[in-house]
């Protein structure tokens, strides 16, 4: 009987070791709908972004017996609610013998259809353009430029406003989620655009806003809010937005 107890003891340790180190040590989060590594992401088996690939194409492309390629390709997550994933991305180095350089933002997609998500597909429109008219960043941007925000009425047209004034491009699907607040239904955003500093660099210039979500994301904020920004590295704040708002 001794023999048989230990014998049967054995089986399942070994049967149960390789679950304990199944995860690659580069994981930094996983559910149902993906999984998240330090420098790509898959949903549902699909690839949403990988550093590694990134590179191996340029080099393909434009590396010669002369020029290296010197680049590099990074990605950070920021926040997941539900099925609305925001990350950060960002590359730079030197290509083909050329000047240094760098570019970086933020998207937002849903999982489920792999497409980038809009602050309007899932926030009231009117809050967001409340929002940003009543930033501090936008106000003093229109004051100097002598142009009045509060006659724009829709998101696409405000945005495209802004842009046109060359201080940073915002794009519609370029936020992450800060915080949710249940009692007054305000959720705290990162609006983040790309701003030129000038020698062929970029850099984030990021906007503080407070908005209302509408119902059907009410109900993902209250239960399906799996991380937000500032669980994982990256380069936003979880202050107040660095240029007002």
């Amino acid at each position: 009987m001794k023999t048989k107890v230990v014998y049967i003891v054995i089986v399942l340790i070994t049967s149960m070791a390789p679950k304990a180190f199944s995860q690659s040590p580069d994981l930094l989060f996983s559910n149902d709908l993906i999984q998240i590594y330090k420098s790509r992401a898959l949903a549902m088996d699909e690839t949403i972004y990988d550093a590694t690939t990134d590179f191996e194409k340029l080099r393909e492309t434009e590396e010669t017996d002369e020029c290296k390629v010197d680049y590099s390709f990074y990605y950070n997550p920021l926040s997941l609610v539900g099925a609305y994933y925001s990350y950060e991305f960002g590359e730079g180095g030197v290509v083909a013998c050329g000047v240094p350089g760098s570019s970086l933002g933020i998207r937002t997609i849903d999982l489920k259809s792999k497409k980038e998500t809009a602050l309007t597909d899932i926030f009231e429109e009117k809050s967001i353009l409340n929002a940003l008219k009543s930033d501090k960043w936008i106000q003093g941007i229109g004051k100097e430029n002598h142009i009045d925000f509060s006659g724009y009425h829709n998101l696409k047209d405000l945005i495209t406003a802004i842009n046109k004034l060359g201080y940073a491009e915002f794009k519609p699907s370029s936020f992450a989620i800060l915080r949710y607040s249940e009692e007054k239904n305000e959720v705290a955003v990162r609006f983040v655009g790309k701003a030129y500093v000038g020698f062929n660099h970029n850099q984030h210039l990021q906007l503080g806003l407070t908005l209302v979500p509408k119902p059907n994301f009410k109900d993902e904020l209250l239960n399906k809010t799996e991380f937000v920004l500032g669980k994982f590295k990256n380069g936003l704040t979880t202050q107040r937005g660095q240029n007002g708002g």
